[in-house]
């Protein structure tokens, strides 16, 4: 099979999905070319799309004239996926597509609409603009000849919201490129919990959008001053959450603005004891697995994160992670000081961790399942076009 990954996807760190998601088709055995063109600069750069349409609208339009010339250069496909963020691509993607009548798949990965309007409140639901996005996010999804989620919960959501068929859609997971390193001998005796003095370091990496929860974090990190809590990353929200630290002045709390490449990462999961997911309350924050989960997965480390619809598609609670109540703190605390004085069940969720990222979400294995996904839309389209009587 030969694949077009199309649009002006977002890459780099802060952005892995587009990453796993190649590698995995690679590791199946996929012929995969990129037709790429660069739009947004991360997460702040699609809030100023939001807030500057016009300029966004311009913008979009000197990468899409890259994007057609480079499409015909690549040459015809089996078919073309679009990537994250390609609402609007997608409809180049159709449109180029034509004389190669091969399917155009997009990778929807998470609501935009949803994201703007009651995630991230950037828009009233009743303005034009909010409109105007539900209208292009809705014939985006019914353009496509198959549409990926990151969860069953977000196919359920978008099937329901912009009235397409639930079949239209399959989830793949985010998955994970981490690779799991040793840990520094620690001078604990067998049996036992953290020595006195040592510190249970709790750690989390993200963009600091609502959804993740990171005031949750604090309220946790302030009602357990014995346990350090690293927060890594960096987005919109980063100048309130540096506010917000420093007005709490928690000493066991240690802010890094900024992200990380995948080598930082893996080591600084290496020096930790517990990986923090989501904790947000927002309906949206229910439905998704964020890829910290997924990197704490596969590095074999114990994960505690907010319960919802979309974690229980991944984990099951006490054998591979810890699913805690959004509404409490508190049980975030309570999870982390059993992680502390209980090795046993540490070492169960290690050890359930590792073999779940192995057998479902590894590049591998979602290589596999996306490669059998887009094999049953391309021989549906291929048994499309062939005259009645003419079998495979």
């Amino acid at each position: 099979m030969r694949v077009l990954w199309f649009g002006t996807y977002s890459k780099g760190p802060g952005y892995p999905r587009t990453a796993v998601l190649l590698d995995g088709f690679r590791a199946a055995g996929v012929e995969v070319a990129e037709c790429h063109a660069p739009l947004f600069d991360g997460a702040a750069g699609k809030v100023q799309a939001v807030r500057r349409p016009l300029r966004a609208a311009f913008r979009a339009a000197i990468a899409w004239a890259r994007l057609a010339a480079r499409f015909f250069r690549a040459g015809p496909r089996d078919a073309v996926v679009v990537g994250y963020t390609g609402h609007a691509d997608i409809h180049l993607a159709r449109a180029l597509s034509v004389a190669w009548r091969r399917p155009v798949i997009l990778d929807a990965f998470l609501s935009p609409w949803d994201t703007v309007v009651n995630d991230r409140r950037l828009l009233a639901a009743d303005s034009l603009k909010a409109r105007a996005l539900f209208a292009l996010e809705r014939s985006a999804l019914r353009v496509a000849d198959l549409v990926l989620t990151d969860t069953a919960a977000h196919a359920d959501f978008m099937a329901e919201t912009f009235g397409v068929e639930r079949s239209r859609f399959v989830p793949v997971p985010v998955g994970s490129l981490v690779r799991a390193r040793a840990r520094a001998p620690v001078a604990v005796a067998v049996g036992m919990g953290h020595g006195e003095g040592e510190e249970f370091t709790a750690f989390f990496c993200g963009s600091f959008v609502p959804l993740q929860g990171v005031p949750f974090i604090l309220d946790a990190a302030a009602r357990a001053p014995e346990i350090r809590f690293v927060l890594v990353g960096d987005g919109p929200d980063g100048p309130a959450v540096a506010r917000d630290v420093h007005a709490r002045a928690l000493p066991n709390v240690t802010l890094d603005r900024r992200f990380i490449a995948r080598e930082e990462l893996e080591q600084r999961l290496a020096a930790a004891d517990a990986v923090l997911g989501v904790f947000g309350a927002t309906p949206k924050s229910l439905r998704v697995v964020p890829c910290k989960v997924y990197d704490g997965l596969a590095a074999g480390l114990p994960v505690v994160t907010g319960d919802g619809p979309g974690p229980r598609e991944l984990v099951r609670h006490g054998e591979n992670a810890l699913l805690v109540d959004r509404d409490d703190p508190d049980s975030l605390v309570a999870a982390l000081r059993r992680l502390r004085d209980e090795p046993s069940l540490a070492d169960r969720l290690r050890s359930g961790a590792r073999r779940l990222a192995r057998e479902q979400f590894s590049a591998e294995a979602i290589g596999l399942r996306l490669r059998a996904a887009l094999a049953e839309v391309v021989g549906a389209r291929g048994a499309s076009r062939r005259p009645p009587g003419v079998r495979r």
